[in-house]
């Protein structure tokens, strides 16, 4: 959200330019590193993302944005970036996020064993991550491996009190 110009609306040292909407996570970030050590530091990143009504911005400056933090968190060496790439997301901002990040990337959303298999030998991925599909199949591992079909998680029940859609998926037989 504070890299959204939408939600961003700061006019202080926190708003305004790529570079001073994205001093909070470079501060964080660094701070952090210190703290702990930079190999135990990671970021998500999340361009395109709409929710709670967040308003896309022109993907110049979603390149812009993502390319420049992606340089500034290599020079401080943290582990690894956390990329939830969705279909808006052009390859162009990704080879650059790539170029200029050489720590370890990590690809997620929406991802099935056959397009996580395709990201990890796209170029842009170091890891791949299942998150909807984890929740929904508590035996992951063992459906990709033995190339079982996948239950389908219950949107309807994400960010719900009790245990639907959490501990309620079966698991192979």
């Amino acid at each position: 959200q504070f890299l959204n110009p939408n939600v961003n609306t700061r006019t202080d040292a926190y708003g305004g330019s790529v570079e001073r909407r994205a001093a909070f996570a470079i501060a964080i970030a660094t701070k952090i590193a210190n703290a702990i050590g930079k190999e135990r530091v990671g970021i998500r990143f999340s361009p395109y993302n709409t929710f709670n009504d967040m308003q896309p911005y022109p993907d110049a400056e979603v390149h812009q944005t993502y390319v420049w933090l992606a340089q500034e968190l290599d020079r401080i060496g943290i582990a690894y970036i956390h990329v939830a790439v969705s279909p808006q997301l052009p390859a162009k901002t990704r080879d650059a996020v790539r170029a200029a990040f050489t720590g370890t990337i990590i690809q997620c959303n929406g991802l099935t064993p056959e397009t996580a298999e395709a990201a990890l030998n796209g170029g842009f991925a170091d890891l791949v991550a299942f998150g909807k599909s984890f929740l929904a199949n508590p035996d992951l591992d063992k459906r990709i491996a033995g190339q079982q079909a996948l239950n389908q998680p219950d949107l309807s029940t994400f960010y719900s009190p009790g245990a639907k859609g959490y501990i309620d998926y079966p698991a192979l037989a």
